[in-house]
């Protein structure tokens, strides 16, 4: 995990939770040629979606040198002269992209921004300047592997950008101080879970007893695991 809330943890996450990140998913449409570019660090869980989402559907994952994707212009040179049509950037990146070059995501087909709450503002300008590149909010802790819920930015917001509803093969549920749905438009807490749930915690049991915790849906006989995510909801 990246410790923006803590101190770092080590999550250990399957097989099964990275291909149902990037297979049959209902968030990105992925196609023969496309290319995808690598922004994230391979310890930052967003390599997962970069390099599986590459291998596992036969298009090609380009990397770049720190500098590189640090610096705006040679970040545009790099996405127009191999012609990328698939990247995810963190919200602060992606910032600091549109106010140096907004021109460098005039190509793209998908472009993928989230780790923390998008800038209405940034994601406009894109929005209203190439109108047929497809932006996504994608939200979701390192426990429930990458993406939890997206959504689809398909007009212009003033206030926050909805982080939209499950991706495939997952839930999400919102969830009062005792652990019970609470009625639509009620604040409570996110818990999310599926098949991208991870196994918990490396070598710390007992916070993974803490978070991950049981619950069992209304007329339903079976129990699943989901993930408190401590994000209001």
């Amino acid at each position: 995990t990246s410790g923006t809330t803590g101190g770092p943890k080590g999550v250990m996450v399957t097989h099964r939770n990275v291909v149902r990140l990037v297979k049959n998913s209902n968030f990105i449409r992925f196609k023969e040629g496309d290319r995808l570019l690598q922004t994230g660090v391979l310890a930052f869980d967003a390599s997962t979606f970069e390099i599986w989402g590459a291998l596992l559907n036969g298009l090609e994952l380009y990397l770049v040198e720190k500098e590189t994707l640090l610096t705006p212009a040679k970040l545009k040179e790099v996405i127009h002269k191999y012609d990328i049509s698939i990247t995810w950037m963190t919200s602060s990146l992606f910032n600091r992209m549109v106010d140096a070059d907004i021109e460098m995501f005039s190509r793209l087909r998908y472009l993928l921004v989230g780790g923390e709450a998008l800038s209405p503002r940034h994601i406009n300008g894109v929005k209203k300047k190439f109108p047929q590149v497809r932006i996504v909010n994608g939200y979701g802790p390192t426990e429930n592997t990458t993406f939890s819920t997206t959504f689809v930015i398909d007009q212009e917001y003033e206030g926050m950008i909805p982080i939209g509803s499950p991706i495939a093969n997952s839930t999400a549920y919102i969830m009062d101080k005792s652990y019970r749905p609470v009625p639509i438009g009620v604040a409570g807490e996110l818990w999310v879970g599926g098949d991208g749930l991870s196994r918990g915690y490396m070598n710390n049991p007992e916070l993974t007893v803490e978070r991950f915790r049981k619950y069992r849906p209304y007329r339903s006989y079976k129990t699943y695991i989901n993930y408190k995510t401590g994000d209001r909801a």
